[in-house]
């Protein structure tokens, strides 16, 4: 397997429908708390899939270590065993014709323990692959919690608002020039190409939909004669009717109902 052979594909963003979050932080007092985002194991299985194919890739689970901790109750102390398992994703190489493999591990959790542990031990070795590592780059964004049984969760009422600070936070990390290269001395001069004209689109309506994932926006978008309509996972404020929009960057996919655009990022036009 040549270098970095699937880096590229495997890293690029997933849409925010395929994105959840959890609480790190939670004021108990305020019901408030700092949100990180997470990636479903479902959508880490279908890029693999999607990059190298179904039959070209397997994940196998093994023992890790065990540990006790003393866990405080309404009947005292008592002692928690707790497990944990190591994944290892391999991906088959046909120039070395061979499996390629990298573990990760993670110990069980509090909810659904051994499904919950097998899960995150997944997302982490995918995270060796390169699959979501861009997320360790985002910030926690402080939300709304509630009370749930003897924990805490994130209000349903800040899904909208979790995708718009994930679209945003996808279009600075992905969205960036590259750096200008150092300029070196040279008697020689060049023509400067013309630079390249993204084109503009001018949003007609906007429609905010509720789906099982969260909040998402359905765009009619225009541009020139060609009126048709894309996707946004959660809702910007700033479209709007009027609005123009620039730089788009959108993937097609498909279910039951037929193909469909998704926009994964895009630019307010002057």
């Amino acid at each position: 397997m040549r270098d970095n052979k699937h880096f590229e594909e495997f890293g690029k963003p997933f849409p925010a429908s395929d994105i959840g979050w959890r609480l790190q932080y939670v004021d108990k007092d305020k019901l408030e708390g700092f949100a990180v985002p997470f990636i479903d194991a479902r959508a880490i299985s279908d890029r693999l899939d999607a990059v190298v194919g179904q039959n070209r890739w397997k994940d196998t689970y093994e023992q890790w270590h065990s540990s006790q901790e003393e866990v405080s109750g309404r009947d005292g102390t008592a002692v928690k065993k707790v497990n944990s398992q190591l994944c290892t994703i391999y991906i088959y190489d046909e120039e070395l014709k061979e499996w390629i493999g990298k573990t990760d591990g993670a110990e069980n959790t509090d909810i659904e323990s051994v499904k919950g542990g097998l899960s995150d031990a997944f997302k982490r070795c995918a995270v060796k692959w390169n699959i979501g590592r861009y997320l360790y780059k985002f910030e926690p964004v402080w939300v709304k919690a509630k009370k749930r049984n003897r924990g805490y969760v994130i209000d349903d009422t800040e899904r909208s608002k979790l995708d718009a600070a994930y679209n945003a936070h996808v279009a600075r990390i992905f969205g960036m020039q590259q750096a200008p290269k150092k300029k070196t001395q040279s008697t020689k001069t060049t023509e400067t190409p013309a630079p390249h004209t993204a084109p503009v689109f001018e949003v007609r309506d906007v429609k905010i939909q509720r789906t099982p994932n969260g909040v998402q926006s359905a765009l009619v978008l225009l541009n020139g004669e060609r009126k048709f309509t894309a996707f946004l996972g959660g809702h910007d404020e700033k479209l709007r009717a009027g609005v123009r929009i620039t730089n788009v960057q959108s993937r097609v996919l498909e279910n039951d109902h037929g193909k469909f655009n998704v926009i994964q990022r895009y630019d307010i036009a002057a």
